[in-house]
């Protein structure tokens, strides 16, 4: 296994504004609260270099600023650390040969075989370097799933920004209470989604796919200039936002990419913050617009943190559901010629996906109350790990087992419906509209991506023909 392909996270400074900004003045001093890191040892992650006193070319900002503010700084910079030495904890659990630690580093290898090492050591296996529990066995998940002896980050368990993942999505750190509170509000028909079942999301979802299409040309990224715009526009008008608020939200959702694998991975310092701005941005953005047209009896917080759970857990998931249903079928021989003959095969070549290489691989609970988990005891506060791909092809799952893909609690409680409804019409529109389509370069996988394998690109052409751009 090599160095993590990735450069350094930026540890931020003492600094008069909290916010990194890369075209603001350098800080008077360096931070000395925080130790420094050791020099890495060859095959481990890159460590951030040392921040440097200011040169010269650079100019200091000499004026005192208000206590507060290096306070601030001071707090920021020590959740960088944290963020960064839980990464550094996943990477050297894996130069252990640790299963666990290796599918969260996430790297270039399949993760298919570390999921299967899980298997190999019972229906329940403790990573010792991460204090997890970890499972790939059906009925193990499946409790863990449903038992309300299991529960995510919420209210109460660990505070968000006390724990080892500081920067994670405050949005989709639910527990269960909570989205069970939220769910209804997203029910087809509801407060939320004016479309009343699920065929009409189908449709419109078609539609906007369909122009989406027409927009590209002969050579197109299909997880960029399609999977990743797709889902803005369709929840922008479930949602009847007016068009400046639509085409606001369709721009900045696609940015909350990383919240689902930083609920389990640090992402590097600037794209987490990034990632919170931008959930941020789309959170207010659906408060502002929903309030208003409730009018001024407006009394819906939930309805407003409902609608942004939903968009932020579907986007990317959607997303990452149609590339990987077309790379399936692409990969198979036949595959794509049988579903481009009868297209109405696209619902069934989803739920394929979702029971045998779901875009949600990984989920995490937290036990509330001492209970029994595949014969061990484990006390209140145990991590445990669901490898929900592992466990959907699981040998001795039942025969016809309903797929595994989506969890049926927390923030998938409200978006499932929608993630596989918006992600069966795209692929059917694929198959109508470019029954040719082929790959046409290599596709890439995101790294830091250990839950859902994003595509950070997948070069596709619409026709057999055309060559490939050079």
């Amino acid at each position: 296994m090599t160095a993590e392909p990735l450069s350094a996270e930026p540890l931020p400074a003492d600094r008069t504004r909290t916010d990194p900004s890369p075209a603001g003045p350098a800080p008077a001093k360096r931070l000395t609260a925080v130790p420094p890191v050791e020099p890495a040892s060859p095959g481990s992650p890159p460590s951030e270099p040392p921040a440097t006193e200011p040169t010269a070319a650079e100019p200091v900002v000499t004026e005192p600023a208000p206590a507060a503010r290096p306070r601030a700084g001071l707090a920021e910079a020590l959740v960088a650390r944290r963020n960064q030495l839980t990464r550094a904890a996943q990477w050297f659990a894996g130069t252990e040969g640790d299963p666990y630690g290796l599918l969260l580093r996430a790297g270039a290898d399949d993760p298919a075989r570390h999921e299967e090492r899980v298997r190999e050591r019972g229906p329940l296996y403790r990573s010792a370097p991460l204090d997890t529990w970890v499972t790939a066995h059906r009925a193990v998940a499946e409790q863990v799933l449903t038992d309300p002896a299991f529960d995510g980050t919420g209210p109460d368990g660990t505070p968000v920004g006390l724990d080892g993942l500081p920067l994670r999505s405050e949005l989709l750190s639910l527990d269960r209470a909570t989205a069970a509170r939220l769910a209804p509000l997203t029910a087809f028909g509801g407060p939320l989604l004016w479309a009343r079942e699920e065929n009409c999301v189908a449709q419109r979802a078609a539609t906007y796919a369909r122009r989406l299409l027409e927009g590209c040309g002969e050579h197109f990224d299909l997880a960029e200039d399609f999977a990743r715009r797709l889902p803005g526009p369709v929840l922008a008008e479930q949602f009847s936002l007016p068009d400046a608020a639509h085409e606001e939200f369709a721009r900045v959702l696609p940015d909350c990419r990383h919240a689902l694998d930083g609920l389990v991975c640090p992402q590097p310092y600037a794209t987490a913050r990034a990632t919170r701005t931008a959930e941020a941005t789309v959170a207010a953005l659906l408060a502002r617009h929903l309030s208003e047209a409730a009018g001024a009896g407006w009394a819906g917080e939930d309805t407003a943190r409902a609608a942004a759970v939903l968009a932020v857990s579907a986007a990317e998931t959607t997303a990452v559901l149609i590339v990987d249903t077309v790379r399936r079928l692409r990969a198979r021989t036949g595959a794509w010629e049988r579903l481009t003959a009868d297209p109405a095969l696209a619902a069934e070549a989803v739920r394929e996906t979702l029971r045998t290489a779901p875009p949600v691989r990984l989920e995490t609970r937290t036990t509330r109350t001492e209970t029994t988990l595949a014969g061990t005891e484990l006390p209140a506060g145990a991590r445990v790990a669901v490898l929900m791909a592992a466990a959907g092809r699981d040998p001795g799952a039942p025969a016809g087992a309903a797929p595994l893909g989506l969890a049926p609690d927390l923030h998938f409680a409200l978006s499932a419906p929608l993630i596989t409804s918006i992600a069966g019409a795209a692929l059917r529109t694929l198959a109508e509209t470019l029954p040719h389509l082929r790959e046409a370069g290599e596709p890439v996988i995101r790294p830091r991506s250990p839950v859902l394998l994003a595509p950070a690109r997948f070069p596709v052409a619409k026709r057999e023909s055309t060559p490939c751009a050079s």
